[in-house]
């Protein structure tokens, strides 16, 4: 008889662990496996109340999932780095003697502390030796998920670093190419309109006055011929793959004074536009001054032009990641998804005719050329932030 109940209890342990491996397998995130491991504990040995705290990035600990506890402990956090006894000592105070002993199991897998398993009793007695390898069994199918959970998103954290350095260097060899052919262009085009710019000015002396229809039409002309030659003008900054100033030593905030003084100048007197400086004194920058100057007036007018009816540009600076940054931040529109995945990318714009489609793609080269980046943060009705970011100047 009692030969036939260990087997019974054997076979119960045995179908126990069978079914947590699975749940273990097939669970997505670290939160179903404690989650899933305090549902297993309390169903299958005798204790009041279990459970499963997990260690927070400074160290501590936090409850992250339990059964028989009072729903006021949800969110216990325990700042020290404590473990064993100490640990149960610790959530045993917190529940002001409502439970007599805590037996705490660490999950531990790989040399990897994930947390701990707190079992509570109402009397001083713990649990017997079957039932305790059975929790111990638990907890390491426990902590075997938790580690394959951190390994996979380690390897989904790298996949996204090497796809996005991927497409960050298919988009450089693509400004490269775009670059050479935008010199080609901006050559050929150069010697058309110039010409054709001698013709209108000759056409305007001979035209009279008087000939009022003719002279519409020539300064409708003369209207597309500005048009294409700022066109021009664009193209040929573009086609400028290498710096078109000598990279110096420079103070971010002084770069974003003479942008902001520029970008007053070219917004509309008839609309309100409030700049905001917020500039800190980080760091120079080894940067080619009047490149950075121009991609922060670039930013600064695309911020203007996102707010037709008028609104509050930030312009601020800072220190993060071992350099410096400057940023232009709007209060406008934002973006949609599909328009910020393509807003760095040559001759994309969302202004129509009054747009080239260069200038934030003039930016990004310009970051790239001089070992910084340019991140963009935007959402629908969250208005848009452009920062450029560069290295510490080496002195």
């Amino acid at each position: 008889m009692l030969r036939s109940q260990q087997s019974d209890e054997g076979r119960r342990a045995l179908g126990a662990l069978v079914a947590f491996s699975r749940l273990v397998t097939h669970s997505a995130t670290p939160e179903e496996i404690l989650a899933g491991l305090a549902r297993a504990v309390a169903a299958e040995v005798d204790v009041a109340a279990a459970a499963v705290l997990e260690v927070t990035a400074d160290g501590g600990s936090r409850l992250a999932a339990a059964t028989g506890l009072p729903d006021e402990l949800a969110g216990f956090l325990v700042s020290e780095e404590l473990v064993g006894s100490e640990l149960g000592d610790a959530l045993l105070a917190a529940l002001h003697g409502a439970f007599e002993r805590a037996e705490t199991i660490p999950l531990v897998s790989g040399g990897d502390v994930f947390g701990s398993l707190v079992l509570l009793h109402r009397t001083a007695r713990g649990l017997g030796p079957e039932a305790l390898v059975l929790v111990e069994g638990l907890v390491d199918l426990a902590a075997s998920g938790l580690a394959s959970a951190a390994r996979y998103a380690e390897l989904a954290r790298s996949y996204t670093q090497l796809r996005d350095s991927r497409a960050a260097l298919e988009r450089g060899e693509r400004l490269r190419a775009l670059g050479q052919m935008a010199a080609g262009i901006s050559h050929d085009l150069r010697n058309i309109l110039y010409p054709l710019s001698l013709h209108l000015q000759f056409l305007r002396r001979c035209v009279s006055r008087e000939a009022v229809d003719a002279q519409d039409s020539i300064a409708q002309m003369d209207g597309v011929l500005k048009r294409g030659l700022e066109t021009l003008e664009a193209l040929r900054s573009f086609s400028h793959q290498a710096p078109s100033g000598r990279p110096e030593e420079v103070g971010l905030d002084r770069m974003a004074r003479e942008a902001i003084g520029i970008g007053r100048a070219r917004a509309k007197s008839s609309v309100s536009y409030h700049i905001v400086e917020d500039l800190q004194a980080p760091p120079p920058v080894t940067v080619a001054a009047s490149e950075c100057v121009s991609a922060l007036v670039n930013l600064l007018v695309n911020a203007i032009d996102a707010m037709p009816s008028g609104g509050t540009i930030t312009v601020s600076t800072g220190v993060a990641g071992g350099g410096s940054w400057v940023r232009v931040a709007d209060d406008g529109p934002g973006m949609l998804p599909e328009v910020q995945h393509k807003v760095f990318e040559p001759f994309f714009t969302t202004k129509g005719d009054e747009g080239t489609g260069l200038g934030l793609a003039m930016v990004y080269a310009f970051a790239r050329r001089s070992g910084g980046r340019v991140d963009l943060e935007t959402a629908p009705g969250a208005g848009a932030a452009f920062t450029l970011w560069f290295p510490r100047a080496a002195s």
